[in-house]
């Protein structure tokens, strides 16, 4: 542990995608981290670390800031990172209230929360807080889209509460070896692989970004009051992403066919007739639809100068990524190790 280990990190969305690496990261940091989670119990069998909290939360009503002023104060919290957000409705969520009411509600509570100390004479440090966003929000048309539409809202209104101390991240499509809905290894051993669209879209690896994130949590790597692109070194298809893998991991060649976007989206409406629990049971947290599918042949590029200058990393390629794991898990642990271990200078 290091002098991070008195400071308190509130990590909502600990159990989505980049929410165990999260986790596991800030732990690594030194942090102390407490997980806002919706289910306790299946949270508590997914995130199996030594010494992290609990508390249950729920951002489909979690929308007044007394809830959540309650919460900063019970355990003390020195910083935020909102990781939740959901692409669209599902069972009774509100994407509204999920993606920006009950995240306003949290960011609210922190303004109050430092007012409240601030009376009381203690010498707190500003919160921090990380907004996990998407690079979907820079697109001209977003607000066509319900899931970037949202994350804007509730980008713009973070970015007007000056008294707060905030880092929207925009992450790029997020990959990570044997997690997620796009499990690369697993697709490398088709011999014909089908993808959507030729735009270009900048993969990050999803231990990079949390990373990143934890760095933007210290010092002296920490921004303030900033937008960051976190996005991979390199502009591919995801005809490039399939293809890269399967060289990485020694597949041989396969045959490729570009999928059109009307069968696409004709194949995510028979998904949408599957019941919810059978989609929960197979790791499903939301259903696809058109506009999701749509979402994915529009690409999204854009310089990641400014998140690798703040947080001091090495760009991680996807085709380094999977010659790790290629040579076996002890190879692929080093190559994790010297992530967290490696700071560079940008100048």
């Amino acid at each position: 542990m290091d002098h991070h280990s008195a400071q308190k990190i509130l990590v909502v969305g600990a159990t989505g995608f980049v929410g165990p690496s999260l986790v596991e990261e800030c732990l690594n940091a030194g942090f102390q981290v407490i997980c806002g989670v919706r289910n306790l119990k299946k949270a508590k069998k997914q995130l199996n670390f030594p010494g992290i909290k609990f508390v249950e939360v729920d951002l489909n009503i979690d929308t007044d800031p007394t809830v959540w002023l309650d919460r900063l104060r019970k355990f003390g919290i020195d910083g935020i990172i909102n990781n939740v957000g959901i692409a669209n409705p599902f069972g009774n969520q509100s994407l509204e209230n999920v993606n920006v009411r009950a995240p306003l509600a949290l960011f609210k509570a922190a303004e109050l929360y430092q007012e409240e100390n601030r009376r009381g004479g203690e010498e707190l440090e500003k919160l921090r807080i990380i907004q996990v966003s998407t690079t979907g929000v820079s697109w001209p048309d977003c607000d066509r889209f319900d899931y970037p539409r949202t994350k804007k809202m509730t980008d713009e209104a973070l970015s007007r509460m000056k008294n707060l101390n905030f880092v929207i991240v925009r992450p790029n499509i997020i990959y990570e070896p044997a997690r997620g809905h796009l499990v690369l290894e697993q697709i490398a051993r088709l011999p014909v692989i089908f993808y959507l669209g030729h735009a270009g879209i900048q993969p990050i690896h999803c231990r990079e970004l949390a990373i990143g994130i934890t760095r933007l949590l210290q010092k002296p790597y920490r921004a303030s009051q900033m937008i960051l692109q976190a996005s991979g070194p390199e502009v591919m298809t995801w005809k490039e992403v399939f293809r890269q893998s399967r060289e990485a991991l020694g597949r041989p060649s396969a045959f490729y066919f570009r999928v059109p976007l009307l069968l696409g989206q004709l194949f995510t409406l028979l998904i949408q007739q599957l019941p919810d629990k059978l989609l929960y049971s197979l790791g499903i947290l939301s259903k696809m639809d058109v506009d999701t599918i749509t979402m994915m042949t529009k690409g999204s590029t854009g310089s990641n100068h400014g998140w690798l200058e703040q947080t001091r990393l090495h760009p991680i390629r996807l085709l380094e990524t999977y010659k790790a794991v290629a040579q076996g898990p002890e190879d692929y642990a080093q190559f994790l190790e010297k992530i967290r271990r490696d700071y560079i200078t940008y100048g």
